[in-house]
């Protein structure tokens, strides 16, 4: 039996004898011959049997041709059909392992035993049978392994240009970005140390053209552009990281110019190019100082604005410093804004913040707060006459009249200061008490300043436990009512009751209102306040009769509470006080902020059922513009106006007041009527109401009632 093995294994893309093997049919040996002559026959396509032993290890082979020509002669048949199947095979078969290539596998055969190639062979694996084949199978792979070959050539070269188009169109599409991309890009060799590589935007930012550049030695190019000198000078320095400067470019412009490099390797790792990729971060920068402003400074003034001078005070306020703050608010601004309008109280702003700035020494922080509030950080504690000094030459600058579109105008400016460390240990404290100094300095006068002192601290500390002791007293009950009575004219017949609070102090004695309303005001009691005289008003006239009114004074701040409609229709529900027979008081600044929402709560107020009452009229800047915008039930002239009775100013301006009410259909109530003289000036003008201690003194509740029966 020839034998052959393989003597290597092929690679994968080796076509093998196992992969054109035919796994035909197999017959043992001791097999009749009568089963050959069923298999050819009954398969005209069987070209070779396998005869094979029992452990499937091929022995012998059966050529389809050589048995029926062995079988054809005289008693052919009969002779060979219960013949052993061993009689009838080739017992020396070419036997091929299924490893060896058919390339080889052929080309051996041809050679030495072409003969035996044509009555075909066995294909083993391992030494057991796997398949036979034939001379036609070796011709039929070989042309299909040949055809495929082919094709996989074709394959791989129709790959090959598609690669050497991915890499044509890569190679564009890099230098599309290259060319295109905002960032100047220089590339030099590290062996050659000339430029190899130079776009369009480096070419723009250094304003030299790339012919002129690449090829070049980088110490002989840009020798006195500063960008260019800067993008080369990378080269040399080294290193990674980004710098930043500013330059001029070559028209000569200021740009602030952002570099990198970046260190270029080959396929083995080992530097072989620099770049250097620059960027003009000019607007990014501009944009970054335009933000800042925005962030720290006052669009308006370019003054530092609150956030900026939280900061600085709270630097200056730090252990072993020192520092003065001044806080300064303009005098009579708001009637440049209502006079000239708010351009010309723009440009007044800006005026200031100028002299303000002439004022300061260039280690000084000068700040806007807000609308017409201003502050300067002196970095240091100067002596009680420096400090005098520099405050009055702030208070004198800028109070000069100003010239703004033609117009003169003259403002003041009040001016409070405190110290750090000697007044305040924090930043907070020291502009509360700068604040307070401020306030105090106002209402001495204006126009004036006024430094944080002991005295200051006493009644800081006053008013805080006179805070605390309050907000006991309503807690408590420890307020009470007086009530002053209205009365009609010209008959005096009692028509309403003013209420107005009372606080009796433990220690004090009595408190005037003015003192512990105003303070109600400051620290937000006056929401508890406010609503415990209007429930204790509401219980109190309850019991009156029908025709008697009782009037409540309400804060423009209480209408900033959510609750304060609700409070209203509580405190009448309780009592169960008719809205009709309840006024509501208020002033003119009521108007001053939120006049829509207040207008609103007002409008409220009136579809309930209560009289909206207008006190003090006459004292603000717009009250005609407040009677054109709300519908009033009833204006309270204010007592500076009747005081001075029966002089002629005051008698004129009383009755132009009346004259436009009864116009108006809104009924008058004098105050402050003090006189007979003045009762009777109030009547001949057609005042319909009249309140003050000619005829009745604010009086407690018992007495009150009394007399309301009287006048009952």
């Amino acid at each position: 039996m020839n034998e052959i093995s393989a003597q290597k294994s092929p690679s994968a893309t080796v076509q093998v004898m196992g992969d054109i093997a035919r796994a035909g049919p197999v017959i043992p040996p001791d097999a009749l011959g009568e089963c050959l002559f069923e298999f050819f026959h009954n398969d005209p396509e069987l070209m070779l049997v396998a005869v094979v032993k029992d452990d499937n290890v091929p022995v012998g082979l059966v050529e389809r041709q050589a048995f029926f020509l062995r079988v054809s002669g005289k008693f052919g048949h009969a002779l060979f059909n219960r013949r052993p199947v061993a009689l009838l095979m080739d017992d020396s078969p070419v036997v091929i392992d299924a490893a060896v290539s058919s390339s080889d596998f052929t080309a051996l055969t041809l050679m030495s035993q072409p003969s035996d190639l044509l009555r075909g062979y066995i294909v083993t694996r391992n030494g057991r049978y796997l398949g036979t084949g034939s001379a036609l199978d070796l011709i039929n792979a070989s042309h299909s392994h040949a055809l495929a070959s082919a094709a996989s050539l074709k394959e791989a070269a129709e790959e090959l240009r598609r690669a050497n188009r991915k890499i044509s169109r890569d190679k564009l599409f890099i230098d599309t970005i290259v060319e295109n991309i905002p960032s100047a890009l220089i590339v030099r060799s590290l062996r050659h140390e000339n430029l190899v590589l130079v776009n369009r935007a480096a070419e723009a930012m250094t304003g030299c053209r790339r012919d002129l550049l690449l090829g070049r030695d980088v110490h002989d190019v840009f020798a006195t552009d500063e960008i260019g000198h800067l993008l080369v000078s990378r080269f040399a320095a080294g290193g990674k990281g980004v710098t930043e400067k500013t330059l001029c470019d070559h028209n000569g412009m200021q740009r602030a110019i952002s570099t990198r490099q970046v260190t270029i390797t080959d396929e083995r790792g080992a530097p072989r190019w620099e770049l250097c990729v620059a960027d003009d971060v000019t607007e990014q920068r501009n944009a970054q100082h335009q933000v800042e402003l925005l962030a720290h400074y006052d669009p308006l003034t370019g003054l530092a604005n609150r956030a900026l001078f939280t900061s600085r005070l709270e630097m200056a306020c730090t252990p072993g410093g020192a520092a003065t703050l001044l806080c300064i608010d303009l005098d009579y601004f708001k009637t440049v804004n209502d006079v000239y309008g708010h351009a010309a109280g723009d440009s007044l702003l800006q005026l200031v913040s100028e002299r303000l700035r002439a004022c300061s020494r260039p280690e000084d922080l000068v700040a806007r707060l807000g609308g017409d509030e201003f502050a300067i950080i002196w970095p240091d504690v100067p002596g009680p006459d420096e400090l005098t000094g520099r405050a009055r030459e702030i208070v004198e600058t800028v109070s000069r009249p100003y010239v703004i579109d033609g117009h003169h105008i003259v403002i003041g400016a009040s001016v409070g200061s405190a110290l750090y460390p000697r007044d305040a240990g924090t930043s907070e404290n020291l502009l509360q008490y700068a604040d307070i100094a401020l306030y105090r300095a106002k209402s001495l006068g204006r126009n004036g300043f006024q430094f944080f002192d002991e005295a200051l601290r006493d009644e800081i500390q006053t008013r805080a436990r006179l805070g605390s002791e309050l907000r006991g007293a309503i807690a408590d009950n420890g307020l009470t009512l007086h009530f002053q009575p209205l009365y009609s004219m010209p008959g005096n017949r009692l028509s309403a009751c003013e209420a107005l609070v009372r606080w009796h102090h433990p220690t004090q004695g009595m408190i005037p209102p003015d003192q512990f309303v105003g303070l109600a005001e400051e620290n937000g009691l006056i929401h508890d306040l406010g609503e415990w005289v209007l429930r204790a008003a509401c219980n109190e006239a309850a019991d009156w009769p029908a025709q008697v009114k009782v009037a409540v004074n309400v804060s423009p701040i209480q209408l900033r509470n959510p609750r304060f409609i609700r409070i209203v229709e509580e405190a009448l529900a309780e009592s169960g006080l008719p809205p009709e027979r309840l006024e509501i008081e208020i002033t003119e600044n009521i108007f001053v902020q939120n006049s829509a929402t207040n207008r609103e709560i007002l409008q409220r107020l009136g579809r309930i059922g209560c009289s909206i009452v207008l006190d003090d009229f006459g004292t603000g800047y717009s009250s005609l513009g407040y009677l054109r915008s709300f519908q009033f039930q009833k204006i309270k002239i204010d007592r500076s106006f009747v005081q001075e009775l029966p002089e002629r100013g005051a008698t004129g301006i009383i009755r132009a007041i009346i004259s436009l009410a009864q116009s108006m259909d809104i009924p008058i109530t004098a105050e402050g009527v003090e006189t007979q003289d003045q009762w009777t000036h109030l009547n001949d003008l057609g005042c319909n109401q009249v309140q003050g201690f000619l005829l009745g003194r604010p009086q407690p509740s018992d007495m009150i009632r009394q007399s309301i029966l009287s006048h009952a």
